[in-house]
């Protein structure tokens, strides 16, 4: 089962709005995101954003070298990997309390629309990396004007 991206989860919505927004994704600039399930210790959170000449993957991996990440496309599919190695020493360390996540994760986004996978970019600063995926500009709609010719 995946999840579309752009549908705000932070409010309980009526099935109206929620239908409403499902289709505002589905059409926003022609572009759909998929957020596929995968086999993972973890998944870090991620935002879609789109903007005018491109769409943009943001993930929050803070403690994570960019050595470390792997943005590879396959096909109309955008897989992110990589790990988190803990910062303690190995061996006999006692935790009185341990939160943070560590070990491989992957994120998997099937990307369907109007975009050129062939230009995707990734940069990743201070725990954040931006995927960015170039929109191509709208065909349809666009008047060409056809010659006629004689004969």
């Amino acid at each position: 089962m995946s999840r579309k991206i752009g549908v705000s989860r932070t409010r309980q919505k009526s099935s109206g709005e929620v239908r409403e927004e499902s289709a505002a994704a589905r059409r926003t600039g022609h572009v759909m995101l998929l957020d596929l399930p995968v086999e993972s210790a973890c998944q870090p959170p991620s935002d879609v954003v789109e903007v005018d000449d491109a769409v943009r993957v943001v993930l929050e991996i803070p403690g994570v070298p960019a050595a470390s990440v792997q943005v590879r496309v396959l096909g109309n599919r955008i897989e992110i990997t990589g790990e988190k190695t803990p910062d303690f020493p190995a061996g006999e360390t006692s935790f009185l309390c341990l939160e943070r996540i560590f070990g491989r994760f992957r994120r998997a986004f099937e990307v369907r629309g109007s975009v050129n996978l062939g230009e995707v970019s990734a940069r990743m600063a201070n725990g954040i990396l931006v995927i960015t995926i170039p929109k191509i500009p709208e065909r349809r709609g666009r008047e060409r004007r056809i010659p006629v010719t004689a004969g």
